[in-house]
């Protein structure tokens, strides 16, 4: 199958790059997505450990990004360096998100990265973990049609 056009301009750009396909990688990530999702729903719904908003965010968060990496793989791509935003980005308008659900995602995707990397203020909220479960339970499904595994 042809890769899409968005793909081929984003590798003529050199925002990605043209790989080799890894045999089960698309399933294994779809599986790893998951397994972040089956956690994130455990801990939202208050399993019997104490569970932090952020604990529930990242794990959806990351079982997202494995649906992206999922639909990359399947279009034989990979990001270059800091190319991740950009990959959530295509991927997303692949799946077809609504402009909402876009949105929390990239707002997700930012929040991620300011508590990994600059500062745990404020808080991330029981309803920023919420809506990226939600995002990731609606998606999953919508990457397993995409890419056929």
């Amino acid at each position: 199958m042809p890769r899409p056009t968005e793909y081929e301009n984003l590798i003529k750009t050199r925002a990605l790059e043209a790989v080799q396909p890894t045999p089960g990688a698309v399933a294994g990530f779809l599986k790893n997505a998951e397994n972040f999702l089956t956690l994130s729903k455990t801990l939202l719904a208050g399993a019997p450990v104490a569970t932090e908003p952020m604990q529930v965010f990242t794990n959806a968060y990351e079982g997202y990004h494995q649906v992206v990496q999922a639909v990359l793989e399947f279009h034989e791509v990979r990001t270059k360096e800091s190319g991740r935003a950009l990959a959530i980005q295509r991927v997303s308008a692949d799946l077809k998100l609504s402009a909402a659900e876009m949105a929390a995602v990239i707002r997700a995707h930012d929040r991620r990265n300011d508590t990994s990397y600059r500062s745990p203020f404020p808080p991330l909220s029981r309803a920023d973990a919420a809506t990226m479960v939600a995002i990731l339970e609606t998606y999953l499904p919508a990457a397993r049609t995409l890419t056929g595994a």
